[in-house]
């Protein structure tokens, strides 16, 4: 290849990266700011919780409608675009006047974050075919630590003239950057394709292959998300202890390094993909017949290691099963992940109704016993 240098061969990785850092940015900062825009707008908890869900909803939809479309028109032109999109829903909601133009606003982000989640993922297997396997944890990686340090941020806007708009400001600010940045880089690949490749990808989407990552995670996302939702109010009414936030923090905290190490470990993957979800299960059901705080916030942390590990394994495998259609199938996972986020979230409610905190969190690991089966054949799936 004639790009040898560093910067040559890493500059559009950095830009997905980025990318995806600033996804997981937007996701925390939006729950850090809802209760603040609640507070500006006057809204009931009922009504915070739907302008929660117009952004999941946006993410659910936004792969069903465009999935294959990066396929077809190409990878560089959807993330300028929706990059660009991004930067206009940060001035909607700097400039709404009420809740209804706020909600349009987050509609807006969330479709673009969701497009650009898929679409950065898959330009990283496109570009980088010889890496790719270790930058997907890299990848998955900068999620996690955007949502972690968004919360900060937050904190720190509210002592600024705008209060948590200043965080719209600056979000605004680097996704102008971001769109510029992609528009002037060339989207070609870094490295030279295994002669392996040429022949997956002549051979069209394996269906049985995505379907199995699809299924993973749907039920991965579907428990996570039932899980962080509830976290706090479990330990609220099992333990008395108003520090759930600090267990919740725990968790996205503990998938940061979990997602680096199997970046680092790309080669086992085979094994690690059905590990993840095995330690997930079982340390969230032991999880409810814990008593103490200190060794719930323990078991958090080890609980949101395992669960970091998941996503990153499972992206490994989709060149594997995409035909060269990478962008497709990442868009496929993503809608799992928002229905699976959608469906298994809304039934938590229903669960707890009939067996409590302890028993729905059992019937989450049974779930997520259930991904460790489809995980297990993953490895073995063939043409």
């Amino acid at each position: 290849m004639e790009k040898t240098s560093y910067w040559a061969k890493n500059d559009l990785s950095l830009l997905f990266l980025l990318s995806i850092f600033m996804n997981g940015f937007e996701t925390g900062g939006y729950q850090a700011c809802l209760l603040y825009v609640g507070q500006e707008y006057d809204l009931s908890i009922g009504q915070q919780g739907m302008l929660a869900a117009v952004q999941l909803f946006a993410t659910m939809i936004a792969p069903l409608l465009l999935g294959a479309l990066a396929d077809k028109i190409g990878k560089k032109i959807m993330l300028v675009i929706f990059t660009a999109c991004r930067a206009l829903s940060a001035a909607i909601i700097l400039f709404a006047s009420g809740s209804m133009i706020f909600a349009a606003g987050i509609f807006v982000l969330g479709f673009a974050c969701s497009i650009v989640q898929y679409v950065a993922i898959a330009g990283m297997q496109d570009t980088y075919p010889q890496t790719r396997n270790r930058r997907m944890g890299y990848i998955t990686a900068m999620f996690a630590l955007g949502a972690v340090i968004a919360p900060l941020i937050v904190g720190l806007s509210l002592a600024t003239p705008w209060g948590w708009r200043s965080f719209f400001v600056l979000s605004a600010l680097i996704f102008l950057i971001l769109t510029i940045c992609l528009s002037r880089t060339d989207f070609a690949p870094r490295e030279d394709v295994n002669p392996e490749e040429l022949v997956h990808a002549e051979g069209g989407i394996y269906i049985k292959g995505a379907a199995f990552l699809c299924a993973i995670m749907f039920i991965y996302v579907g428990v996570e998300n039932g899980f962080c939702f509830f976290l706090n109010s479990f330990m609220s009414d099992t333990l008395d202890s108003p520090r759930g936030y600090l267990a919740l923090s725990l968790f996205w905290l503990a998938m940061i390094p979990s997602r680096f190490l199997c970046g680092i470990f790309a080669e086992h993957r085979s094994s690690l993909i059905y590990i993840a979800p095995l330690g997930a299960a079982v340390m969230l059901a032991l999880l409810t017949f814990l008593t103490q705080e200190i060794l719930i916030f323990a078991a958090v942390f080890v609980f949101g290691f395992f669960c970091g590990a998941v996503y990153p394994n499972v992206l490994t495998y989709v060149a594997d099963f995409a035909g060269g259609r990478t962008a497709t199938v990442t868009a496929a996972i993503t809608a799992a992940t928002g229905i699976g986020a959608t469906v298994i979230s809304a039934s938590f409610g229903f669960l707890h109704e009939q067996f409590g905190f302890g028993g729905a969190f059992l019937v989450l690991a049974a779930l997520l016993g259930a991904d460790v089966l489809i995980a297990a054949m993953v490895p073995r799936l063939r043409r």
